[in-house]
């Protein structure tokens, strides 16, 4: 609490009607009287005591953490300190007192920090190089005070000197960011679960990013220069909205019997700003309860947090809840209680990194060397996809090879040959294309599930909204942006209108979204590939139908697939035996049975695919020669058939090079060889040829041929 409240005499009872009749008359006016305000200065003490002493053995030396990021701070090769509730409790168990109010009133004891700070902060040890806000204005304050002329002496008495200039304000002295973060055994709380009781208070948060703005300076000093006596007068700007400061503020000009309005000039480079960056979260698909939509939050970054994030990411967010009124003039009276609120960030973590971003140990590096050198790592990657689903053993290897990719060629004209792969799914209901792709959805570090029916072409593409602060049109990313360098999963492919369909062509392909609309003409980046999975045209695929009349998808979006399996569920009696006991099993159990060989962490697959993404594997010339001899074979066989089933075009050629370098990378190879293509055209055959046996399947069986050893 901030105050404590008097204890107040009893009442007499002579007193009780007189008191009926005021609290009747001031029944609108229901004020509670405080009189001891909470005194800090125990708090201030503590805080100053654990700063400078708190000290931990790093690497055989007791080193004091905070007093060293101090001495940073003064020499300005550090930007921002952390102070981790943890060290509070660690230095002194019995201050739990502590550590609670400040998780409980975190913006005030933040404040207190900074004071502390302000305290203890040493003189610089290194010269320093660059100047700032404060330099600038300390530099005129002196020259100026040197233009002064000296007190003139009339009958051995002086004239009293000019009056003090007014001080530097606190945040225009301070260099530096601080930043609370919560104690590690504290829980997550879900969006929806974060309250009005938590109002100010110290909160975790997780959530993907689905909207971020520009980050735009913010002040939080405004300077002026008086154009009479030469001062300058400082604002502190603590909302988002201020007015200027019309008047000197000076002894000088009170002495002249006060200035008029509009003395004042701002000066822009004496005024002190601070990035500012607003990011808008969402509730995680797994937190949002059953016949609910997902909530949001507004989370403002500042300073060094900007640029952290960037749409699609799952971020935790350590922050202060906190309200904001409403400013708009319409619902200014009639709505003055109500309040939005946001998230003041104080830390931001990124919870799944980018294949290029992932950082390793030396351990784990070595581990996956070794798995590399053993010869089975495809195999044995692929058997660890999923393995709660029974079989597929083929398509669980197309899809790590479209986990790890080929190479994206950059050509000197500026155009560029995607190496992401695209991969369908058309089968019987039943066989796990769901569930195949919500895992690799999961398991990928970046990876977007969304469903083809509720999916239009604006939310796969992009929005055109406006910035509710700054009331510019902005463009918000759907699905495929959000995706970007990962994976969306398009469930329900065929269920999708052929208007919404045709909206990623583009992205297929060029992988980038093309954006004409309200003013706005821009080019996104949705550098991603794409897994989708749909149902034949009849439901089930027809054995008495051809497979053209059966998948019932335009060529256009067919020959952008670079594979294309068919999983159909064709009763077997040994098959049929084996599944029901793995499934059985599974749901006994709620695990997977023994499999022949260690199932791999998720984890260590993102690490491997990761280390194997670094590899650029070349095709050499005698490879070369031998895929372009198999690709005009295949051309003419297919001109040569009587039944047109696809069309083999330079993008199957462009195919099964990707497939061929991604099996290279897997295997840790610097070439292609020649099982590489082989195998490429191996997944091609299976995947169009899986237990079928009709006619028009006789370019790929001749592709097969061709290819053979």
């Amino acid at each position: 609490p901030f105050f404590e409240a008097a204890r107040m005499p009893p009442t007499s009872s002579t007193n009780r009607s007189t008191n009926s009749t005021n609290n009747s008359n001031n029944a609108n006016s229901n004020a509670t009287s405080f009189t001891r305000p909470y005194s800090y200065d125990d708090d201030f003490r503590r805080l100053e005591i654990f700063f400078r002493h708190f000290s931990k053995d790093l690497e055989g030396e007791r080193r004091y953490i905070y007093m060293d990021i101090l001495t940073d701070l003064a020499n300005r090769t550090k930007r921002e300190i952390n102070l981790q509730l943890d060290d509070v409790l660690h230095f002194d168990p019995t201050w739990e007192d502590l550590v609670l109010k400040i998780e409980r009133n975190t913006m005030r004891f933040h404040s207190l920090c900074m004071n502390v700070i302000d305290t203890l902060i040493p003189a610089p040890t290194n010269p320093l190089e660059s100047e700032d806000v404060f330099d600038i204005l300390r530099l005129h304050r002196q020259d100026m005070l040197a233009r002064q002329p000296a007190p003139l002496q009339l009958d051995d008495e002086a004239i009293a000197p000019a009056a003090e200039p007014i001080p530097f304000p606190k945040e225009l002295q301070r260099r530096y960011e601080l930043h609370i973060l919560p104690r590690s055994n504290k829980g997550i709380n879900p969006i929806r679960e974060v309250k009005a009781s938590l109002i100010g208070s110290l909160v975790t948060v997780r959530g993907i990013v689905t909207r971020i703005s520009e980050v735009k300076p913010m002040i939080v000093v405004a300077t002026y220069s008086c154009l009479a006596c030469g001062h300058e007068i400082y604002q502190e700007i603590t909302s988002r909205s201020y007015s200027p400061v019309d008047r000197c503020q000076s002894d000088e000009c009170k002495q002249r019997g006060g200035q008029v309005k509009g003395g004042l000039i701002p000066q822009t480079r004496g005024s002190k700003f601070v990035k500012y960056q607003e990011i808008r979260i969402q509730e995680l698909a797994d937190q949002v309860p059953i016949g609910h939509i997902p909530r949001l939050m507004t989370v403002q970054l500042r300073g060094e947090l900007t640029r952290t994030c960037t749409p699609g990411d799952i971020i935790t967010v350590d922050g202060v809840f906190l309200p904001t009124p409403h400013v708009s003039n319409r619902f200014k009276r009639s709505n003055g209680i109500i309040t939005d609120t946001y998230l003041e960030a104080m830390n931001v973590c990124k919870m799944k990194k980018t294949y290029h971003t992932y950082s390793i140990t030396e351990a784990l590096k070595e581990k996956v060397t070794v798995m590399a050198e053993q010869g089975d790592a495809y195999a044995q990657l692929a058997r660890s996809l999923a393995p709660e689903i029974y079989g597929h053993v083929d398509v669980k290897k197309a899809l790590l090879l479209l986990m790890t990719g080929g190479i994206t060629r950059h050509l000197a004209d500026g155009m560029k040959i995607r190496g992401d792969i695209n991969m369908c799914l058309m089968g019987d209901p039943g066989v796990a294309k769901s569930q195949l792709l919500k895992h690799l959805a999961t398991i990928a570090p970046r990876g977007i599930y969304t469903s083809g029916k509720g999916a239009s072409g604006v939310g796969l593409t992009a929005a055109v909204l406006r910035d509710p602060v700054t009331g510019d049109m902005l463009l918000e990313g759907g699905s495929l942006v959000l995706a970007d360098k990962g994976i969306c999963c398009i469930d329900e492919f065929d269920k999708m209108d052929d208007s919404d369909r045709t909206a990623i062509h583009e992205v297929m392909e060029q992988q980038t979204i093309s954006i004409a609309k309200a003013g706005i003409t821009t080019t996104l980046n949705a550098r991603c590939s794409i897994l989708a999975a749909a149902n034949p045209a009849f439901g089930r695929y027809n054995p008495k139908k051809s497979p053209a009349e059966n998948i019932n998808l335009p060529a256009a979006l067919l020959s952008r697939f670079d594979l294309m399996y068919l999983m159909l569920d064709i009763p077997d009696m040994d098959d049929d035996r084996a599944l029901a006991e793995h499934v059985t099993f599974v749901h006994r159990n709620g695990h997977h049975p023994a499999l022949e060989t260690q199932v791999l962490e998720p984890e260590f697959i993102r690490t491997y695919i990761s280390q194997a993404r670094q590899i650029d594997p070349l095709v050499p010339k005698e490879l070369s020669d031998y895929i372009v001899m198999a690709y005009t074979n295949i051309r003419r066989e297919e001109s040569r058939s009587p039944q047109q089933f696809t069309y083999t075009t330079a993008r199957t050629l462009l195919a099964i090079l990707r497939l061929s370098t991604a099996l290279a990378r897997i295997r840790f190879d610097p070439e292609v060889c020649l099982r590489a293509p082989v195998r490429a055209r191996n997944r091609v055959w299976m995947a169009w040829g899986f237990r079928m046996t009709k006619p028009s399947l006789i370019n790929f069986r001749m592709f097969c041929r061709e290819l053979a050893i």
